[in-house]
């Protein structure tokens, strides 16, 4: 286990952005996985396997990701064949930016497949109504949150998958997030 490596992640909504944000105001190197993915999709090399795969992604001669996102989290199959083209890509870019990483790196991971078994991991939680909440509030319509959730794991898969830090009040979140790595340190 690379102990220079944390994964940070948790269900949709539940806070990991935020997680992050604050770890990179605390000086720490960050990077978000989804970040990383969505510059692989808008790029050259999956153009093509979009045009096959997701014909209805491409528009004008460009990946509209909203486009993407309907169709795999509407259809188990789309998203996992979406996932097996992405995440050897993500998985390579992620191992450039460890060997590259000087100190203690914290990496967002929304979908955290086997990877949570390589590094230590932090899964930030909070209740569904809560990540509902958060989600509608950033603009979000129901519907879509809820085939999001819908493809997520259940929530006990999620709370065994390490450390688990509680984001039910945003105002005692850095004191947390300070705690827990003050623990591992």
């Amino acid at each position: 286990m690379d102990r220079k490596v944390t994964i940070i992640t948790g269900p949709i909504g539940s806070g990991k952005s935020t997680v992050l944000s604050i770890l990179s105001e605390l000086g720490y190197e960050t990077t978000d996985l989804d970040k990383i993915s969505n510059q692989i999709l808008v790029s050259n090399e999956s153009y093509e396997f979009l045009l096959k795969n997701f014909p209805k992604s491409i528009k004008d001669g460009n990946v509209v990701k909203e486009n993407i996102a309907k169709i795999v989290f509407s259809n188990k199959e789309k998203l996992n064949k979406l996932e097996e083209f992405l995440h050897p890509k993500i998985l390579n870019k992620l191992n450039e930016i460890i060997n590259k990483s000087k100190g203690q790196l914290f990496v967002e991971v929304s979908a955290p497949k086997n990877i949570y078994k390589d590094f230590n991991t932090i899964v930030i939680w909070a209740t569904e109504n809560e990540r509902i909440e958060r989600l509608i509030s950033r603009g979000m319509n129901k519907e879509d949150i809820d085939n999001r959730i819908k493809t997520q794991p259940s929530d006990e898969w999620w709370l065994s998958l390490g450390e688990v830090l509680e984001n039910d009040n945003i105002e005692d979140l850095k004191e947390k997030i300070i705690n827990l790595i003050s623990n591992h340190e």
